[in-house]
């Protein structure tokens, strides 16, 4: 007889936040899978649009000053050496960045093989229906709170056990996006966020160790426009793109940080991080930069 799953609920209050460019992939965040409904498209294009201004205003520098990531504290930035750092469409990517899962510079055999079972792995997942091999054990009741967008939503997370191993799954199922935790009895295994972006769906992927970041994260574009009515469970990675791809130690970026322009598959920046460097101590207020950059 199959065991019934077990009804509890979590403390309300849960966060969601954005460090830079990158998601803070955690079970204390899904992930904003429901601020797609929140943001209508004028109100994006304007914010995408002076995000990239911002960008532009950052990047741009003369023979004698030395690159740095805009999004960062400058000064911060003296172990972390910029070659390119190009908003304004890019550079031609070299062979050796070619931004595709088959690329061997940037992704192990492990990792590929991982990340191509990752692509297809969520397609039929529900709030009651984990991956293959999983048995529903628990379902969480909580509150997901959006800074950015001043709202609160209550959700339901899902917790799934492996039936052939010690393997453990938490999934939230929302609008037309998925979050899953994937953690072994060590606390290793992988975060994945599938959600709209653009005309098409994004996945996220990084790999975790003792519940940090350590590994890469790794963000692929479909770039197939789905319309307006989007499903996660339709998009299609097989021949998708990378459009961030970054190495991480111990929850640190350490190692090379890339990004690329999914219009064009340019490549828009190029860094490497010689020591283990915090994003969140170091993030700043693109705006506030901006202005005081302007004033210089």
């Amino acid at each position: 007889m199959p065991m019934k799953p077990e009804l509890r609920e979590r403390q309300p209050g849960l966060s969601c936040q954005m460090i830079g460019t990158q998601k803070i992939l955690d079970s204390t965040c899904p992930l904003m899978i429901h601020n797609v409904k929140v943001m209508n498209k004028q109100i994006f294009l304007m914010a995408f649009s002076l995000f990239i201004f911002v960008w532009d205003v950052f990047c741009q520098t003369n023979q004698t000053k030395r690159l740095t990531i805009p999004w960062l504290d400058p000064i911060s930035q003296s172990n972390v050496e910029v070659k390119v750092c190009n908003f304004s469409g890019g550079i031609p990517c070299p062979i050796k960045y070619t931004n595709e899962l088959s690329n061997t510079n940037l992704f192990s055999l492990k990792e590929q093989k991982l990340i191509e079972k990752v692509f297809v792995k969520y397609k039929s997942v529900t709030t009651n229906v984990g991956p293959s091999g999983t048995r529903l054990v628990a379902l969480e009741k909580t509150n997901i709170t959006f800074p950015y967008f001043h709202e609160s939503n209550e959700v339901w997370v899902s917790h799934f056990q492996y039936t052939n191993s010690d393997a453990v799954e938490e999934i939230l199922v929302g609008g037309s996006a998925i979050s899953a935790r994937f953690r072994t009895k060590r606390n290793e295994g992988y975060n994945v966020w599938i959600g709209p972006t653009g005309n098409g769906t994004m996945l996220q992927f990084a790999e975790i160790k003792n519940n940090l970041i350590c590994g890469i994260l790794v963000d692929f574009n479909d770039n197939h426009p789905q319309g307006e009515n989007r499903n996660s469970s339709l998009a299609d990675f097989s021949n998708s793109r990378l459009t961030l791809y970054q190495q991480y130690t111990n929850g640190m970026a350490f190692g090379k940080y890339l990004m690329w322009n999914p219009r064009n598959n340019n490549l828009l920046l190029e860094a490497d991080f010689k020591e283990p460097y915090d994003f969140e101590k170091h993030r700043i207020d693109l705006r506030r930069a901006a202005e005081i950059r302007s004033r210089r």
